[in-house]
């Protein structure tokens, strides 16, 4: 009896793991919304000592293009602290449990990049996997989906269980003001991917990506489970007049020459908070953020009260534009907000 008993324990431990750990079946090449796409893990990030040399080899150009002295030190200083910000371990864990994709897609008569992470297991047999929309902060190149991006930001968020996805917006920047649709756009790829829960999907932005964020979700009401921006804009207007030598982007926006404010009214959530959908929302901020000021979630806060929406604030006392130290636990707030909200 002592001997089946233990044999039941076993085959109930047995179907539990099947249960937890069943396989996502992926096939790339069939998703019709998708002009191309490509294994992150290829070329020079195909395994951790090429990503390692690829770098190596861009921050020695760089540090000689700059005239620097002591150029071999420097670039050994650097791998010491990529090493340390990025193991090898993490690396190898990422490659053995993701699908990592760089994706091209048509939005009318642009070609738009981005990225696709999906986890390789379910969380559940026969569950679907929860879904975020990512949306990156910066300009053009700066912040652009490069592999060490997807690796810092978005890996330790995938591992817990989430697919994430990713649009890096086109050339011509119009943050947002008549682009948005670069990111509503992706819902067509996501809903050709049947092991993903797309009808309520997260919605995570940092820095820009904060106010494309709020953008985003007025366009969907219906499908925002839940938000989370990081360091986010708010209020475009007042942004925009505090940063120096931002009056070039401002020009490049579509109709800002003829009618500024109209175009900084829908570059400026705080103006119209009444439009976002009563989803739960988390603002993570530094205090001392030198390039998005706290009181772009203050007063943002103020009027989330007012419209009586379910948000939750935490300001973070030091850390900078990039959180520094208090990267991980803005992730662990991230990641607990999503896991409660959206299955």
């Amino acid at each position: 009896m002592k001997i089946n008993c233990i044999k039941m324990f076993i085959c109930i431990l047995a179907m539990s793991f099947k249960a937890y750990s069943q396989k996502v079946e992926l096939d790339f090449e069939g998703i019709k919304s998708l002009k191309s796409q490509y294994d992150c893990f290829s070329s020079e990030f195909s395994s951790y000592d090429s990503w390692v040399n690829f770098l190596k080899s861009n921050k020695e150009s760089q540090f000689k293009r700059r005239g620097l002295q002591d150029v071999s030190k420097k670039v050994d200083d650097f791998v010491v602290g990529f090493e340390k910000m990025f193991p090898r371990t993490e690396y190898e864990y990422a490659k053995k449990n993701l699908e990592c994709r760089f994706i091209t897609y048509s939005v009318g008569e642009h070609d738009v990049e981005g990225a696709l992470i999906i986890p390789k297991l379910t969380s559940e047999q026969g569950g679907k996997i929860p879904v975020i929309i990512y949306n990156r902060g910066g300009t053009r190149n700066l912040g652009s989906l490069v592999f060490g991006h997807l690796a810092y930001e978005l890996f330790p968020i995938a591992h817990k269980g989430f697919a994430i996805i990713a649009s890096n917006y086109r050339d011509d920047e119009q943050y947002g003001s008549d682009n948005i649709n670069e990111v509503t756009a992706l819902f067509d790829i996501l809903e050709e991917i049947p092991s993903l829960n797309s009808s309520k999907v997260g919605i995570y932005g940092i820095s820009r990506g904060g106010l494309t964020s709020w953008q985003l979700a007025k366009e969907i009401p219906d499908r925002v489970g839940a938000i989370v921006t990081v360091n986010g804009i708010t209020d475009f207007k007042s942004w925009s007049s505090e940063r120096k030598g931002i009056e070039h982007n401002l020009n490049q926006i579509d109709g800002y020459n003829e009618n500024p404010e109209r175009v900084l009214t829908q570059l400026s959530p705080l103006r119209w908070v009444q439009k976002i959908p009563n989803a739960p929302i988390l603002l993570l901020h530094s205090r001392d953020d030198e390039r998005v000021n706290v009181m772009q979630s203050l007063r943002f806060s103020e009027k989330l009260i007012e419209y009586d929406r379910f948000f939750r604030m935490k300001i973070f006392e030091n850390g900078g534009h990039s959180l520094d130290e208090n990267r991980k636990e803005a992730l662990d707030e991230t990641v607990w907000w999503f896991s409660r909200y959206i299955k």
